[in-house]
């Protein structure tokens, strides 16, 4: 069974359907039942503590338990839910900051990816980062912030795979495999919700891009923190609207 694919359309914790994806790869019952569960605790729709109980998910999304119950083991590797011995598993409390300093680690291990490529030099390993910039830009116009934001994650899993320390590119796709940050922006647009924050955000890519291709390693470090801080803040802002509740000063992190 947790071999199967489903496509959910029960309702997601929220009450809302799962959103249908545009050439995204299929997958397991477990997975979309994580992933959907994941974007619930993101948005507080479950609270710290709280208990995930099998039965209830699998009458939720007409599931079996068994794929219900890797769900919550791929939830538990995510670092979203905590099992206690003879208890079950239990929501972590997922705070503001707790987002914050995620995207914050993501700006860091970005920043250093992209200026070791900027001292490389090799200008033809950059032609995908250039044709995925070149396709960001003709976006913009459209009224999609998610997909805006899910290509913007292909400019940086390009960007990783550029990176000639492979340690650093494993912490990079592991943080989007098995953290939040891979499934922040799946759901529910957080940013780029303007023509005018997703032109903005276009230019700071390129203006990454022509940093790296001169070289200007610091310049391009100081770039991708950036952009990583700017969607950190409008993420940030769009969640605290849910949950009427704001991070710590000390995680506002600038250069």
């Amino acid at each position: 069974m947790t071999g199967d694919i489903l496509v959910l359309e029960r309702p997601t914790p929220d009450g809302c359907a799962p959103r249908p994806r545009r050439g995204g790869q299929l997958r397991t019952v477990a997975q979309q039942i994580a992933d959907h569960v994941a974007v619930a605790i993101v948005n507080g729709e479950y609270r710290g503590g709280e208990r995930i109980r099998e039965t209830e998910l699998a009458a939720l999304y007409g599931a079996s338990r068994a794929p219900v119950r890797e769900a919550i083991r791929d939830l538990a590797q995510r670092g979203l839910v905590n099992f206690l011995p003879r208890r079950g598993a239990y929501v972590v409390d997922l705070s503001l900051d707790t987002i914050a300093d995620v995207f914050n680690m993501r700006a860091t291990l970005m920043g250093l990816a992209v200026r070791m490529i900027a001292l490389r030099g090799d200008h033809g390993a950059l032609d995908e980062v250039r044709r995925r910039v070149d396709a960001l830009e003709t976006m913009v116009a459209e009224e999609d912030p998610v997909r805006f934001a899910r290509y913007i994650g292909r400019i940086g899993a390009a960007l990783t795979e550029l990176c000639t320390s492979e340690p650093l590119a494993e912490l990079l796709r592991r943080q989007v495999r098995y953290s939040i940050w891979g499934l922040i922006w799946r759901e529910k647009p957080l940013d780029f919700l303007s023509e005018r924050r997703r032109r903005a955000a276009a230019s700071e890519w390129r203006a990454l891009l022509r940093a790296i291709e001169a070289g200007r390693d610091a310049e391009a470090e100081t770039l991708q923190r950036r952009i990583h801080f700017t969607a950190r803040d409008n993420a940030l802002k769009a969640i605290g609207r849910q949950r009427s509740a704001t991070c710590s000063p000390d995680r506002r992190l600038v250069d």
